[in-house]
């Protein structure tokens, strides 16, 4: 792993992570929505921050023990890096069912969404040469139509079967809220009642119960079952509702982003810049150019966006392009100087939560969506 300076030195780019940050994030969180046990969602390469570097975080500091993936690549990676006997980690994702022997291999357990799956699965196991039993988790659709069981009769036979097959068993038995972080309190409330419905008298242990996600962790505390929760934005310290609801604890960013300038030159009155010509130098004026496009992450739709150069605020002018922009200086400013995107400088931030705001987006894509092409580095805060 490379240090801050060396990054930037090397790249002029360094995506900054604090372990601090992380650790606070999960104590408060599980804390707050008096949670026994916190099954942590490090899909999407930890949305970004690096998936290992999440789980061993809080393993090693929190003894979490069990984690979330999308993807069976994801689970695969993730488990060569934690091979602890006690480290569960869920498939949460929809996955091929003739991929049964390989979750068996790696102990993945994956979400099963329909009888037809489960038997899908049973035979490829039955096929191979694996003897082990495959751990599932049973999913429910309670509004967010993606995958699982729509009725209790459809839940209790998917139920019957896992407790009858010797090839399967019951590790959990979830469902996933659409507007836990909304202020739509009737859907909620609805998928909330379908899945207790549909679960209770299944004699499925409330230890197995995993619905709480971010917004019902933060939101809902008093409404939904917490002893178990899933959460994944509240780890990395931003709010899931943006500027929707107050957050009702103290998140810290886990993930700042800096650059460095390798390029300031004075731009003349009526000189334009980069593709389509769509700035135009009003009179002379400093700027500078970062080595950081859409390619590493940073989305076209953020030209025009605040960056933060000696605690002040400049701005993207003209077109993101694929490996660099253009931002204002105020005054003219040596070359090397650094560049902040999402951080602190002096008495000025620019969080998460105002990219995703300018952008039209939210966090969650933004974070994922930042390229290996940006150094991974830790930091002691």
């Amino acid at each position: 792993m490379t240090d801050q300076n060396e990054a930037l030195r090397r790249r002029g780019l360094a995506f900054l992570r604090s372990k601090k940050a992380l650790i606070h994030n999960a104590k408060v969180t599980m804390a707050y929505a008096g949670a026994k046990r916190l099954i942590a969602v490090i899909k999407a390469n930890g949305y970004g921050h690096g998936d290992v570097w999440v789980a061993r975080t809080l393993y090693d500091n929190l003894h979490v023990h069990d984690f979330a993936v999308a993807t069976l690549a994801e689970g695969e990676r993730v488990r060569q890096a934690m091979p602890e006997e006690e480290v569960q980690i869920v498939l949460l994702g929809v996955q091929p069912a003739e991929f049964a022997p390989e979750m068996v291999a790696q102990r993945l357990a994956p979400v099963a969404g329909s009888l037809d799956w489960l038997l899908r699965a049973v035979a490829a196991l039955t096929q191979s040469d694996t003897n082990g039993v495959l751990s599932v988790h049973l999913a429910v659709d309670t509004g967010m139509g993606r995958l699982g069981a729509k009725s209790q009769e459809e839940l209790a036979a998917m139920v019957d079967f896992v407790r009858t097959c010797p090839k399967l068993s019951l590790a959990g038995v979830m469902t996933h809220f659409a507007t836990a972080d909304e202020d739509n309190p009737g859907y909620y409330c609805q998928q909330l009642a379908d899945f207790m419905k549909m679960v209770t008298g299944l004699g499925i242990e409330k230890d197995k119960w995993h619905l709480a996600n971010s917004g019902s962790a933060l939101f809902h505390r008093d409404d939904v079952p917490t002893d178990n929760i899933r959460v994944g934005s509240v780890l990395y310290g931003y709010n899931p509702a943006m500027q929707d609801r107050a957050l009702p604890v103290e998140l810290k960013p886990v993930a700042s982003l800096v650059g460095r300038l390798w390029g300031v030159h004075l731009l003349k009155k009526g000189e334009s810049l980069s593709y389509g010509a769509t700035y135009t130098a009003k009179k002379d004026q400093w700027v500078g150019t970062i080595p950081i496009g859409y390619a590493d992450g940073l989305k076209r739709v953020l030209s025009g966006m605040s960056v933060l150069v000696n605690g002040k605020r400049e701005k993207i002018l003209g077109r993101i392009t694929m490996d660099q922009i253009v931002i204002s200086l105020s005054e003219r400013v040596p070359i090397n100087t650094q560049v902040t995107f999402i951080g602190r400088d002096g008495e000025e931030e620019i969080t998460i939560e105002e990219m995703a705001d300018f952008g039209h987006t939210i966090p969650h894509e933004l974070l994922t969506g930042f390229s290996d092409r940006i150094p991974r580095v830790d930091v002691a805060e």
